[in-house]
Parts: structure tokens; C-alpha cells; sequence
């Protein structure tokens, strides 16, 4: 190969008629062993630069007489080049027709001829390492539809690897689709035929192109209805239900936040409760921005898959929850309480402004004012017209990207209330920044004015999925429950812009969707409070208390009523006011005892008959007053005196079975082979016939500590997990709702209780 003379190989590429061709073959061949076999790819490139030879290569492709065999070789000795350096693209791209020419072979490929089916392989190669560099030249040759009629019509036939770089080339491609684009029908069409497709990467790799499409679409604030066409919202339900590990059955012993103790979950059952995220995502953004497909979705099978994804893991639980969360806003109060972001663009991106040195200088001490937290630098900038608020530098950041990051908090609110745009950046949202780096308040103020909590960034991520991974829990918190701050910004200048005639046309509107909100609530307040029960994971059940308190702020009287008059909800009286009480034990949890008393005040005003003998009857009423403090009121102190003349409840004698039990802060209840005893930071199985060891969760991981004192962790599964909370479920089911817990061991001294070969004492 060293004795090849680069001149005599150049010509020789460029031959193309008659015998020539078998010359240009045995070129073509010797490049590629170079390309490959070279150990010095510096001395290679001098050898054979791409300057001269890419072109050259490419002009092979646009030679309609040019056999398949020498193509094949064409594309191979391409790839070479791109494999050792990403400079090349500009080279090929710079040829006029070459991506084109690639694209085509793509269409005319004949499966059942070898050598044209590696010459397609081979283009999907070049095309997924082009794209890397120069995606846009590709879309613009009509790569998309080209390569999305290749998976569908011939995925099949060819190599996996080949499949799934076809697949990475259109996920990339479609992150250029607009939503004017002529082509985009035929794509929507195409890629919901590949959600159903058998190859798990291809069906993955199509519902993340949906939600780049549907991401697009919110960007431009267009409606994202036509994604929907083909059976989109049908097939994201159905995987939904999935998620949820439906195949168990409606009798399924599976709870909130864990998988069925006697399945233990597949590899296909991690992946697709991994894409709940993702299809929660795209399901929001499409009820966001689609009244229709809302209208539809509200009375299609959507019930029934919350209900089974309800039955997931911990993720997919409470990505359901975040859906339902959005739900309830549409169908109480409608699409007008949505916020809108205060300059939303209907066109393509417009060009980011270049700046000459003298502007770049200004712009990078804008942003040091910024990192520094000089906010007056910053207001004199806006104010003085210096920068727009929605100036975009050169590598696609805003202001208010930049202030959601590095900030303050009156920064963030200044752009926000001066008409930045919340959902504008080329890499990331400022709500992806402002998660990204764990700002609570700056997200919250993102919110109001409208930022859109499911767009994606340029890795397919949401703020939530940047919280999650950093570990920001406050920023999780309130991305887990966005509609709680997405509440409309007060625009009074607009609203004096409103003649009275309109007013009194909007007031005469209905909210929401009043033919299927009280549907939706008879169906799902019952569950979301049976799901508070089930579960002993904190992250569920404050998502779930949280939606019950909406649900019940929403229900009108006559609806309450009938909800609990109905099958599902006969005894919901009872399981709502045992749900307040277990919260307002807890005695760290603010929020939550706030969630409590709100959703007390509102069953007391909406149903008192139906709730106050049961607020009486387990004790919320007296832990209501004890928040409240002492009063001042001589009547009020002489209504405390009985109660301090009663005497303390007795400590049991003994452990029954079906009894509860409490010492301190730690609650006991024998089960029928066991002991369990547990807080809220922690839960210990005793086992009657233990020698000394017992099972313990702390931190969400089950343990297993042994008389020698040590600790072993390797038990640690989601099944077993499952298993140690499944018993302990089972033997608090067996204690009645009314009965009150009794006291054991309530001051040191030589009682002991005994229970198998355990001996409690206090000491």
C-alpha cells in the first residue's frame, strides 16, 4: 500500500465508462485498505487528503451508471473518512447532490439482491455519522422519509445494527421537522406504524421522535393535533397500562410503588416503566396544547390505564400522578387556566444575532453582571435598550437561561414580568436550568409566567428527569405537581383591554369539561385515596394527598355526596378521615398537615353530615384543636378540664393479634408469624421463630441485621421489598379502622412482653 501513488489513485476514482470502471473498482479498493490498515492517520490524510478525495467519491454516487458493487465500495471508503475525522462532513455536504444521491439508494434498494442491500446498509451508515455533524443537510435532501420507508418497508431484512442506526438517524432528523412542513403526515404516519414495530429500539426510538415533534409544536405554539392522526394517544394508553404490570390481572396483589412480590418484573416490564416519563411528557404536551385530542383522551380508556400504572414502580407511580395532576385542571377549570408564556413565536427560530468584537465584549459582561448577581447592571441594560429581553447569544443561551442558572431570584422575575420568553433556548428551557441547578423559587417563578414543565432539552430530558438526576428534591417536589404554581400571571392592563360584553361571555362559559369531570372524579378519588393507604412510600403519598385535596376542593356537594353514595366509594367517608388523621400524626410534616386541614375544611363544609361523626369518632377533631394550641377562652378552658381529669390509657399486657399498638413514636402490630414494629423512618419484622436475627427498612433498602450485631444488605430487591411490605400491609388490614391504639411499656421498669422467642422491655 505504500507504493500506491495518490495521483494515479485520484484518477483512477474518477474514471467511470466502459473497462475504466473495473479500474475505478480496484481504486476504490485500495483506498479503503488504506484508510483501514494505515497506523499513521496524519501521514494517511497527506497521502490521500479529503480535500480532493472526498469530492471525488462523491461524485461517484451522482453517476446514475455507477453499478451497485462500486458504490457499496464508494460508501465504505466514506465512512472511513468520517470514522477517523468529523471534519470530513463539510466536505461532502459541500458537493451539491451527494446527500440526496445518498438518500436514494435508500428508496430503490433490491432486499433480495446482496450486493444491494450492503450498499443500503452502508449508506444508512454514512447518512447516521453525517447527521452527527450536519443533520439539517440531510433533512433537507429529504433524508427523513427516505430512511423511515427503509425501516418500514425493509427493517426486516437487514442487520440489527443497520436497523438501529436507521433508527438514530431518524431521531435526529426529526429535531428539524416543523410544523409546516409537507412532509410531516407521511413521517407521523410512518412513525406510528414503528411504535408497534417488534424491535424494542425502533419502537423506543419512535415515541422519543413523537415527543420531539410534539415538542416542536409547543415551541412554535401550534397545535399538536396532527400527531395524533394514527392512533398515537391509543398506543401511548395501552403502554401506559403496561407500565403498570397489567398482566397480573385486576386482582393483582401488586400495591403503589412496587412490583407484584410473586412476578418479579421482566426486562421489557423496567423498559417500559422507564417510558412512562416519556409518555407522560408527551401525553401533557398534547392536552396542553390540543383541545381536541383533550376532548378525545378525556373519553377514551385513560381511567383504566392511570388505574394500572398506578400499580408500577415508585417512577411510574408518581409520573402518573404529574399526569392526573394537569388533568384535574382541564377538567375543572379548563384550558384558560393554563398559563401562556409571554412571547411564544409561530415561526422557524429566527437567526441568532452575531456580534462584532465591540458587542460580544458588552455581551460577556452582561453575563459576569449576571454571574456576580448584580441585578441593577442588568435592569440599566434592559431599561436603556442596550440588549432585548429576549436576546440569544451565539450558542443559543437567553438571559433568562442565564439568570434561571446563575441569577437572582428579582433577575428572573425583571425578564419574566419585561416579557421574556420562558420556554426560549436552543439547548434548554430555563426551567431545565433552573432544575439543573436546584432553584426552587426560580422555578416556581418560571411556572406562573408560563413555563411548559414538559418540554425536552437537546438530550430528550425534562426539568424533571435534570431534578432527578441531581438530586434536587425541593425543585422534584414542585415539578411532580406543576399545575400548583402554573396558576395565570394578573395581566391588568389586558384585562382593561376587555369590553364588558366579552366579560360577560367568558363568565357564562363553562370551566373545564362538565360532562366528564365528575366521571373522572367518581373514578379516581377512591383510588388515589386507596393508594394513600397502600403504600408507605413518603414521595406517593404526598403526591396522592396532594391530588385528593384538589379532588375534593373541586366536588361540589351533590357530586361528594354521590361519590360516596356509589360501589367504588361506599366507604370513602371513613378512609378520607383515617387518611387526615394518619397525616396530622405525623409531626414534622408542615405541608402535609396543611394539605390535611384543607381537605378537613372542605369535607366539613361540603358533606358535614356524611363527616363529622367520623372526624369525631378516630380523633382528627381534638389533633386539629391541639395544632390550633391552647385557647385563651375561659369557655374553651373549662371544656379541656374533663378531658384532664381522664385518666391515661392502661399499657397492654399482652400482644393480640388484630390490635394496634404504640410505644413512643413507633407503631406495633402482630401479624400471624411475626412482629412488626415501625416508624416513619424506619419498619422491623421480629419473626417468632428468629434466634436473633430480624428484617429491617431503613432508607428504602431492606436489610437483614443477626444476633452477631452485623448488618447484611444483600436481601436488598425489589421483590423482597415488595414481600416484607406486603406482610406488614396484611397485618394492619387486620386491624378495624375505629379501634384505638394502646400503649405498651410506657415508662422503664421489669414488665415484659413476650411474643414467639422475643422479649420486649423498656429500660
Amino acid at each position: 500500500m505504500a507504493d500506491v501513488d495518490p495521483d494515479t489513485l485520484l484518477e483512477w476514482l474518477q474514471m467511470g465508462q466502459g473497462d475504466e470502471r473495473d479500474m475505478q473498482l480496484i481504486a476504490l479498493e485500495q483506498l479503503c485498505m488504506l484508510l483501514l490498515m494505515s497506523d499513521n492517520v496524519d501521514r494517511c490524510f497527506e497521502t490521500c487528503p479529503p480535500r480532493t478525495f472526498l469530492p471525488a467519491l462523491c461524485k461517484i454516487f451522482l453517476d446514475e451508471s455507477a453499478p451497485d458493487n462500486v458504490l457499496e465500495v464508494t460508501a465504505r471508503a466514506i465512512t472511513y473518512y468520517l470514522d477517523v475525522s468529523a471534519e470530513c462532513t463539510r466536505r461532502i455536504v459541500g458537493v451539491d447532490g451527494a446527500i440526496k444521491a445518498l438518500c436514494n439508494r435508500l428508496v430503490v434498494v433490491e432486499l433480495n439482491n446482496r450486493t444491494s442491500r450492503d450498499l443500503a446498509e452502508q449508506c444508512v451508515k454514512v447518512l447516521e455519522l453525517i447527521c452527527t455533524r450536519e443533520s439539517g443537510a440531510v433533512f433537507e435532501a429529504g433524508g427523513l422519509n427516505c430512511v423511515l420507508t427503509f425501516i418500514r418497508d425493509s427493517g426486516h431484512l437487514v442487520h440489527k445494527d443497520t436497523l438501529h442506526s436507521a433508527m438514530a438517524v431518524v431521531s435526529r432528523l426529526c429535531g428539524k421537522m416543523e410544523p409546516q412542513d409537507s412532509s410531516l403526515e407521511i413521517c407521523v404516519e410512518s412513525l406510528s406504524s414503528l411504535l408497534k414495530h417488534e424491535d424494542h429500539q425502533v419502537s423506543d426510538g419512535a415515541l422519543r421522535c413523537f415527543a420531539s415533534l410534539a415538542d416542536r409544536f409547543t415551541r412554535r405554539g401550534v397545535d399538536p393535533a396532527p400527531l395524533a392522526k394514527h392512533g398515537l394517544t391509543e398506543e401511548l394508553l395501552s403502554r401506559m397500562a403496561a407500565a403498570g404490570g397489567t398482566a397480573s390481572g385486576p386482582s393483582s396483589a401488586c400495591k403503589p410503588g412496587r412490583s407484584s412480590a410473586g412476578a418479579p418484573p421482566t426486562a421489557a416490564d423496567s423498559k417500559l416503566s422507564n417510558q412512562v416519563s416519556t409518555i407522560v411528557s408527551l401525553l401533557s404536551t398534547l392536552c396542553r396544547g390540543s383541545p381536541v385530542v383533550t376532548h378525545d383522551l378525556l373519553r377514551s380508556e385513560l381511567p383504566d390505564s392511570i388505574e394500572s400504572a398506578l400499580q408500577g414502580d415508585e417512577r411510574c407511580v408518581l409520573d402518573t400522578m404529574r399526569l392526573v395532576d394537569l388533568l384535574l385542571v382541564l377538567l375543572f377549570e379548563g384550558r384558560k387556566a393554563l398559563p401562556k408564556s409571554s412571547a411564544g413565536s409561530t415561526g422557524r427560530i429566527p437567526g441568532l444575532r452575531r456580534l462584532d468584537s465591540s458587542g460580544e465584549r458588552s455581551h460577556r459582561q452582561l453575563i459576569d453582571c449576571i454571574r456576580s448577581k448584580d441585578t441593577d447592571a442588568l435592569i440599566d441594560a434592559i431599561d436603556t435598550g442596550a440588549f432585548e429581553v429576549n436576546f440569544m447569544d451565539d450558542v443559543g443561551q437567553t438571559l433568562l437561561n442565564w439568570a434561571s442558572a446563575f441569577g437572582t431570584q428579582e433577575m428572573v422575575e425583571f425578564l419574566c414580568e419585561r416579557g421574556a420568553d420562558v420556554n426560549r433556548g436552543q439547548r434548554s428551557s430555563s426551567l431545565h436550568y433552573a432544575a439543573c441547578f436546584g432553584r426552587p423559587q426560580v422555578a416556581k417563578t418560571l411556572l406562573r409566567h408560563g413555563a411548559n414543565p414538559d418540554l425536552r432539552d437537546e438530550d430528550g430530558k425534562t426539568p424533571l428527569d435534570k431534578a432527578r438526576e441531581r438530586g434536587h428534591s425541593e425543585v422534584v417536589a414542585i415539578l411532580q405537581s406543576p399545575g400548583d404554581w402554573m396558576c395565570p400571571v394578573n395581566k391588568g392592563d389586558e384585562k382593561k383591554k376587555k369590553d364588558a360584553n366579552k366579560d360577560e361571555e367568558e363568565c357564562n362559559e363553562p370551566k373545564g369539561d362538565p360532562e366528564m369531570a365528575p366521571i373522572y372524579l367518581k373514578r379516581l378519588l377512591p383510588v388515589f385515596a386507596q393508594t394513600f393507604q397502600q403504600t408507605m412510600l413518603p414521595s406517593i403519598r404526598k403526591a396522592s394527598l396532594a391530588l385528593i385535596r384538589k379532588m375534593i376542593h373541586f366536588c361540589s356537594e351533590a357530586l361528594l355526596k354521590e361519590v360516596c353514595d356509589s360501589d367504588a366509594g361506599h366507604n370513602l367517608p371513613t378512609v378520607l378521615v383515617e387518611i387526615t388523621a394518619t397525616v396530622l400524626d405525623q409531626e414534622d410534616d408542615d405541608d402535609g398537615h396543611l394539605l390535611a386541614l384543607q381537605i378537613i375544611r372542605d369535607l366539613v363544609d361540603k358533606g358535614g353530615d356524611l363527616f363529622l361523626d367520623q372526624l369525631a369518632r378516630l380523633g382528627v377533631i381534638s389533633k386539629v384543636s391541639t395544632l390550633a394550641g391552647p385557647s385563651s377562652d375561659d369557655e374553651n378552658e373549662e371544656e379541656s378540664k374533663p378531658e384532664k381529669e381522664d385518666e391515661p390509657q392502661e399499657d397492654a399486657k399482652e400482644l393480640q393479634q388484630g390490635k394496634p399498638y404504640h410505644w413512643r413514636d413507633w407503631s406495633i402490630i402482630r401479624g400471624r408469624d411475626c412482629l412488626y414494629i415501625w416508624s416513619d423512618a424506619a419498619a422491623l419484622e421480629l419473626s417468632n421463630g428468629s434466634n436473633g436475627w430480624f428484617r429491617f427498612i431503613l432508607d428504602g433498602k431492606l436489610a437483614t441485621m443477626y444476633s452477631s450485631g452485623s448488618p447484611e444488605g444483600g436481601s436488598d430487591s425489589s421483590e423482597s421489598r415488595s414481600e416484607f411490605l406486603e406482610k406488614l400491609q396484611r397485618a394492619r388490614s387486620q386491624v378495624k379502622p375505629s379501634t384505638t391504639s394502646q400503649p405498651i411499656l410506657s415508662t422503664p421498669g421489669p414488665a415484659k412482653l413476650t411474643v414467639g422467642n422475643w422479649s420486649l422491655t423498656c429500660l
